[in-house]
């Protein structure tokens, strides 16, 4: 009769001598079976469309069903409590936002954090665009920097605590010296209607949801938080180009498998996401919508995201910004 220490020495000799172990023919075999890829918002954001367009063009190249859960709630951390406590066997993957890194910093009681994760890829995100009403007093960034800078200040709309468009006003107005009230809205539309009708003096959201109501003749577009001007926004300056260049956000879209993933696992996932992003389809897709390219994968990677985290760290610590739910 064979005793357990004997076939693990058995099995790990097999492996010393050349023979392949089970996760190892596991990775060569990968992928074999449906592969999730779990979005955190409902259908039909940013987050939601790049990971389907993407989930199709791995279909055809795997010859597997690659689909699109969608878990929204909590600004994202359910989506991401559920992959972090999935198998790290490569067929669930997160797609993380820069909301999702700011909510392991800015929430009390999440059960995971960056740690959690093997990191695949960044694919690249949307510039932001500084929006106030195309009929209100403040026309220019000094105008702005002026009503900030008077008593009261400025009211300031975002989707919600420790949004992008939330963070980004509070580190803004704190780099001119200014100040604000925070007005919290249910999402972004509803944010930018109260711009457009004076209830809110600025905000910051994506260049694809602001160019439209800029081109109707209801918000006025001050910067965009790129580093480059953005093709949607030509005559737009970039914050860098008014002496800003601290104001530097996009909304990052980028793939994370749970932690422990083989690297082979992840390395074949990253190529094909690779592939993917650089179809002429995928780019004439979201090119229209703002989307920058910036494909990051390996130490790259994980040093963004790790800058990510200590930079708004020190935007939610210095403006005692905490979620305790």
């Amino acid at each position: 009769m064979f005793s357990r220490r004997s076939i693990l020495q058995a099995t790990s000799g097999f492996a010393a001598i050349g023979f392949p172990t089970t996760r190892a023919l596991a990775d060569r075999a990968y992928p074999s079976r449906l592969i999730k890829i779990v979005v955190g918002n409902a259908p039909g954001g940013t987050d939601d469309l790049i990971s389907r367009s993407l989930g199709q063009y791995m279909t055809t190249r795997w010859a597997q069903p690659v689909i699109v859960e969608n878990r929204g709630g909590a600004s994202t951390t359910i989506a991401g409590g559920h992959v972090a406590a999935a198998p790290a066997d490569g067929y669930t993957m997160l797609c993380l936002i820069g909301t999702s890194i700011v909510q392991t910093v800015l929430r009390d009681k999440i059960r995971y954090s960056l740690d959690s994760f093997s990191p695949i890829i960044g694919v690249g995100g949307f510039p932001l665009a500084l929006a106030v009403s195309a009929s209100g007093n403040i026309k220019t960034m000094d105008d702005l920097k002026a009503a900030a800078k008077a008593p009261g200040g400025v009211k300031f709309a975002s989707g919600g605590v420790g949004t992008m468009g939330h963070l980004n006003a509070v580190k803004f107005l704190r780099s001119i010296g200014g100040s604000g009230l925070h007005v919290p809205y249910r999402n972004n539309p509803e944010c930018l209607q109260a711009i457009a009708a004076g209830f809110a003096d600025m905000m910051f959201a994506s260049v694809s949801e602001v160019a439209p109501m800029r081109s109707d003749g209801f918000l006025r577009v001050l910067a965009v938080s790129s580093q480059e001007r953005s093709s949607n926004l030509t005559d737009v300056p970039t914050t860098r180009e008014l002496g800003l260049p601290q104001i530097d956000t996009v909304l990052w879209h980028g793939y994370m498998a749970p932690a422990g993933t083989t690297p082979a696992v992840i390395a074949k996932i990253a190529e094909t996401i690779t592939q993917g992003v650089n179809e002429p389809e995928f780019q004439n897709r979201f090119k229209p919508l703002a989307f920058q390219t910036d494909l990051k994968t390996g130490t790259a990677l994980k040093s963004f995201l790790t800058g990510e985290a200590a930079k708004w760290r020190e935007v939610i610590t210095e403006n005692n910004i905490r979620i305790t739910d």
